[in-house]
C-alpha cells in the first residue's frame, strides 16, 4: 500500500513538473511571438516602397511627407556618413504635393504669370504640414499670398531668394526656413540627403523645358524634391508648367541655370548670384 502511494506521489510530481514546463514554454513562445510581431509592426513603413528596385522609401513620423531615400543595402545612418560617398549611388525623393503657378490654367492673369515664388513656397508648406490642396484651393492660396505681398511690401512680382524666404516666414509664420547664398549643386544635394526641401531661383531660359512658353522666363523659381545620382538628375516640382510635377533636369543644366534675381518686376540682373531656400520639416 505504501509502495503504491509512493508511486502515485512520484507520478503526481512528475506530471506537475511536465505540465509546468509545458505552460512555461508556451508562455515563453507566446512572449517571443508577441515581440516578433511588435518588431515587424514597428518596422513597417508608412508608405510601401514605390520607386525603382533597390530604393527604400522612408516616411517621416513628424508629418505626412515622405523622407529621404537611402541607397541599396545601406542604412540611413550609413548613407549620411559623407555627402560625397552617399550621393554617389543615391536616389532621394521627397513626397511634395504639386501645384502649377496657374492651377486652373488662368495664365492670362498677371498674378499667376508671376506666381512661381508663391507656388513654390505653398508646395513646401503643404509638405511641412502633410496636406494637399485642390486646384481651386491652390489658386486661391496663391492669390492670397500675392495680395499679402502687395499689401505688406508693395509688390508681388519677382522676389529674390532672400525676400521669398522672408515672405514664407511672414505669411505662414514658419521659421524653419533659411536662405543660403553662394551655393552649388553639392549644397543642394547635401540638404536633400538631410530630408530638406530646396527652392532655387533660376534663369528659366537656360533650363530648356519643352513645356514653357518660349523663350521661357528669365526670372523663375522652382522646388527641388529629389536627386537621382545614377542618372545625374534633379527631381523637381516646377510650377511653371502643369506638367511640372516630378520633372527632371540634368544636374549640369540646373547648375548652369542657377541664378538669383533682384526683387522687382523685370529688374536688371547685373551679376550672377546663386542661392537657395532651405525648408526643413518641423
Amino acid at each position: 500500500m505504501r509502495g503504491r502511494m509512493k508511486i502515485l506521489v512520484c507520478a503526481f510530481f512528475v506530471y506537475t513538473g511536465i505540465l509546468s514546463l509545458l505552460i512555461f514554454r508556451g508562455l515563453f513562445e507566446l512572449e517571443k511571438e508577441s515581440k516578433i510581431s511588435l518588431q515587424e509592426f514597428v518596422l513597417q513603413p508608412r508608405y510601401a516602397p514605390s520607386l525603382e528596385d533597390g530604393v527604400v522609401e522612408v516616411s517621416s513620423h513628424l508629418n505626412n511627407s515622405t523622407g529621404t531615400i537611402v541607397k541599396k543595402e545601406e542604412s540611413a545612418d550609413e548613407a549620411m556618413l559623407s555627402i560625397e560617398e552617399s550621393v554617389r549611388d543615391l536616389v532621394i525623393f521627397l513626397n511634395v504635393p504639386f501645384t502649377s503657378q496657374a492651377p486652373l490654367e488662368n495664365w492670362d492673369n498677371v498674378v499667376y504669370q508671376q506666381g512661381c515664388e508663391e507656388a513654390s513656397i505653398l508646395m513646401a508648406m503643404l509638405w511641412v504640414e502633410g496636406k494637399q490642396l485642390t486646384p481651386a484651393s491652390a489658386e486661391k492660396a496663391i492669390l492670397a499670398i500675392s495680395n499679402f505681398e502687395q499689401e505688406n511690401y508693395g509688390l508681388f512680382q519677382d522676389t529674390s531668394a532672400a525676400d521669398t524666404a522672408e515672405i514664407m516666414r511672414d505669411y505662414f509664420h514658419y521659421e524653419n526656413v533659411e536662405e543660403v547664398s553662394n551655393i552649388g549643386i553639392t549644397d543642394i544635394q547635401k540638404e536633400l540627403t538631410k530630408g530638406n526641401v530646396v527652392i532655387v531661383p533660376v534663369n528659366g531660359q537656360k533650363l530648356g523645358n519643352p513645356f514653357y512658353k518660349l523663350p521661357g522666363p528669365i526670372e523663375h523659381m522652382l522646388l527641388i524634391k529629389g536627386y537621382d545620382a545614377k542618372k545625374k538628375e534633379f527631381i523637381v516640382n516646377d510650377a511653371g508648367t502643369k506638367r511640372g510635377e516630378g520633372f527632371r533636369y540634368k544636374e549640369n543644366v540646373l547648375e548652369a541655370a542657377l541664378q538669383d534675381y533682384p526683387t522687382g518686376h523685370k529688374e536688371p540682373i547685373t551679376e550672377i548670384k546663386k542661392a537657395m531656400i532651405v525648408v526643413r520639416p518641423r
